[in-house]
């Protein structure tokens, strides 16, 4: 085993990965709330204006997708991929139970928890640890205007929200089928719109960062995607993600970040190094060349 550190251990290194997230489907990730709107949805005669259900906006009433949306999608989907393989864990109660009767027992909690805790852990945490990875709330990027073409297949856009509404019927609970006179309406993001996404990291092996990309990268799958939010039965919640810039800082360039900083007035995640193309690629084909490694092979008992 390597020889892996906790977030909050001596420092080693800091990340930043930018990149855009494009809705290729109907995204629909709900706020729990009901709102009216008589230029979005037609009000029949005699009748109140139709609620919707909305989904999550930002301080700009523009959707946005939570971060915590992200990392919980995100662990989600690799340990359906790795539940075999021991690469990552499966979220029982059991396995917390565990973890925290470990910590309690040992005075050298730390040094024992290295030799149990597994990869997934380390990144996304467990009951007995932090983990490494902080994912931002995902802003969307100013969504586009519609020609009048287009209005009748974004029924109630709005332009400063960057969603539509769609209409679908409830569900009669005693027989399962369409239940008369029920029609609803809800709000979603249309697909082509696009969120800005940012992870960061500290004490990163290049093996942990391989399997953020690789994660990452679930989401342009076209066998078992990573998808966000509700009705993904459905097909709602695609995505595709691309990534734009990897920000660096370790031991032999954060005294040129001490400089920046005092120079710019940039601090933080915001003054962190960013990588030349080159180096960003290199780097990112050594994260998951490393992480490949772990992989059993073909064959391999």
């Amino acid at each position: 085993m390597a020889d892996r550190k906790f977030k909050g251990g001596s420092f080693l290194n800091r990340y930043r990965i930018t990149g855009i997230l494009k809705t290729i489907s109907h995204l629909n990730i709900g706020d729990g709330l009901m709102d009216s709107n008589e230029l979005r949805v037609k009000q029949k005669e005699g009748e109140d204006v139709p609620k919707f259900s909305t989904v999550m906006t930002d301080y700009r009433n523009r959707a946005y997708i939570p971060g915590t949306t992200i990392k919980g999608n995100l662990r989600c989907w690799l340990e359906q991929i790795f539940s075999d393989l021991m690469l990552t864990t499966i979220n029982t109660p059991k396995r917390a139970e565990d973890l925290q009767d470990l910590f309690k027992k040992n005075k050298n909690s730390n040094i024992i928890l290295h030799d149990f805790l597994q990869k997934g852990e380390y990144l996304f945490g467990s009951s007995v640890n932090e983990g490494k990875l902080e994912f931002w709330d995902a802003p969307m990027n100013t969504p586009p205007p519609i020609n009048q073409n287009q209005t009748l297949a974004y029924s109630g856009y709005d332009q400063t929200r960057g969603t539509i509404l769609l209409k679908s019927v409830a569900i009669d609970p005693e027989t399962g089928t369409a239940a008369k006179n029920r029609l609803f309406n809800y709000e979603v993001v249309p697909q082509g719109m696009t969120f800005e996404i940012t992870v960061c990291g500290q004490n990163l092996l290049p093996d942990e960062l391989g399997m953020l990309l690789f994660a990452l990268d679930g989401f342009n799958s076209e066998i078992y995607p990573v998808t966000l939010g509700a009705m993904g039965g459905v097909g709602f919640g695609r995505c595709r993600f691309s990534i734009k810039e990897i920000f660096y800082l370790d031991k032999n360039n954060y005294e040129a970040w001490i400089q920046s900083a005092i120079q710019s007035g940039h601090a933080g995640y915001n003054g962190l190094p960013k990588l030349a193309k080159e180096e960003q690629e290199k780097m990112i084909e050594d994260f998951r060349k490393s992480f490949a490694a772990l992989l059993p092979k073909k064959g391999a008992s």
